[in-house]
């Protein structure tokens, strides 16, 4: 049976594609795709061994990609959350919201600026103030104070995206300038690396542990201002609201400590599959995929007799997402 651990995809006889995510003496729980349910199967051995094969079978990255399975005391079995999404009911209640899709905004009367316009103000907000070398400037003349205002005045533009908890996590984890310097000089390293290598998202995301804030508004401080930069290439994870969202989505990025590299890299290539996903609706950058991932955390889960909406043998079929999330954790 060392062929069945955690993890691997198997092909049951009469189930069709499943992935393991528990084993035990006597027992494997596998989860199926087709069956339209968020628990695993619980299956005996070793009658089971003879119905199951891992040979031969293609990659299934979306599958691969669920990871937030968790053990229900009632039932005895592991399964997805209980307001588990596919991701095909998830877009489908995006767009019930947002017709439009992500695409630019029919002119009309006036309204309050949406996620991305405010993203997109503070994007330019740090073009203008911090972008071009200017932040690094400013730090090389060591004025921190000039270099935390101008920071001051681009988080301003997403402020009231925060939650009431975060409303001054920015100002107060820039109160010591000693911890606050460490943390630009580490911000523009990875920004000025293109290919965003894990040594500099170490290196940020120890400079922002160290910064005067509690570990949820540390992942908030060191995301922020690599995404407002750079959102074609960064995201921004908030432990509770984007865990959630993911969570939903069948991924858990594990990210009740402090900032590291393994949830930050398993948000992102969550949110690279989610943007290829997307693309059809108009999405173009993480900035899509982070207000995609903010209805979702909030969206009611449908009846999929009663909606109609895609179940993953979609997914299956060929319209499946392939959030391989899990594997990136693995990757530098």
């Amino acid at each position: 049976m060392s062929d069945l651990t955690k993890g691997t995809l198997v092909q049951h006889s009469s189930l069709g594609l499943g992935k393991v995510v528990a084993v035990e003496p006597n027992a494997l729980h596998v989860f199926f795709p087709d069956s339209d349910k968020r628990f695993a199967a619980k299956l005996r051995l070793p009658a089971a061994r003879s119905m199951l094969r891992t040979e031969g079978i293609e990659p299934n990255q979306w599958l691969t990609g669920l990871s937030a399975f968790a053990m229900d005391e009632a039932t005895g079995r592991y399964g997805l959350s209980a307001t588990w999404l596919t991701h095909d009911q998830a877009i489908a209640q995006y767009l019930e919201l947002h017709p439009e899709g992500f695409g630019e905004k029919a002119a009309g009367a006036a309204r309050k600026p949406d996620r991305q316009a405010r993203w997109a103000a503070a994007h330019a907000a740090w073009e203008a103030k911090l972008g071009q070398g200017e932040g690094e400037r400013l730090l090389a003349a060591g004025d921190l104070s000039l270099l935390v205002k101008r920071g001051l005045d681009v988080e301003k533009h997403v402020a009231p995206l925060h939650p009431p908890s975060d409303e001054e996590a920015v100002r107060s984890a820039f109160s010591d300038p000693e911890l606050t310097g460490p943390y630009f000089a580490a911000l523009f390293e990875l920004l000025a690396d293109k290919r965003g290598s894990r040594a500099r998202f170490d290196a940020l995301f120890a400079a922002a542990r160290a910064l005067p804030a509690e570990p949820a508004q540390q992942w908030l401080v060191a995301t922020l201002f690599p995404f407002i930069a750079a959102p074609d290439r960064h995201v921004l994870l908030r432990p509770r609201a984007t865990g959630h969202a993911a969570d939903r989505l069948g991924c858990d990025l594990n990210a009740h400590a402090a900032p590291a590299w393994g949830p930050y890299s398993a948000l992102r290539a969550l949110s690279v599959q989610l943007l290829e996903k997307l693309a059809p609706s108009g999405a173009r950058d993480f900035v899509d995929v982070e207000a995609f991932l903010f209805v979702t955390g909030a969206a009611k889960r449908p009846s999929t007799k009663a909606s109609g909406l895609a179940t993953p043998r979609s997914h299956r079929a060929g319209a499946r997402l392939d959030g391989a999330a899990s594997a990136a954790r693995s990757k530098p």
